[in-house]
């Protein structure tokens, strides 16, 4: 998949993206922007090892590390750092279409 000319998924693409879980991308969006999986399990109301076995989770779909071991941090890598830009970018975009309360359905009545 071509990310520059992307118009609309195509039907793999569905079938692939349906298997995803898309919940531990949120999970991996919030340890990218609150630095640590304590944090972040602060910021989702949750227990640290959720946020972990989340990050996990997520980490897994993809062929190469995210995140390399520093003692007890997890520093990202340069492959996660522009993941987190891009899924960041996406996450925001639907925060705001579904937070958007009834102002803008209403210019569509």
């Amino acid at each position: 998949m071509n990310i520059e000319n992307i118009d609309m998924l195509e039907k793999h693409d569905f079938e692939y993206l349906k298997n995803i879980d898309f919940n531990s991308a949120l999970y991996f969006s919030a340890v990218m922007s609150y630095k640590t999986i304590f944090n972040a399990s602060v910021v989702l109301n949750c227990s640290a090892p959720t946020v972990s076995i989340m990050l996990k989770r997520f980490c897994s779909y993809f062929p190469v590390p995210l995140f390399e071991r520093e003692g007890r941090c997890l520093r990202p890598t340069k492959y996660a750092v522009e993941l987190d830009k891009m899924i960041g970018e996406t996450f925001l975009k639907f925060a705001l279409a579904v937070n958007d309360d009834s102002r803008n359905a209403k210019a569509f009545e």
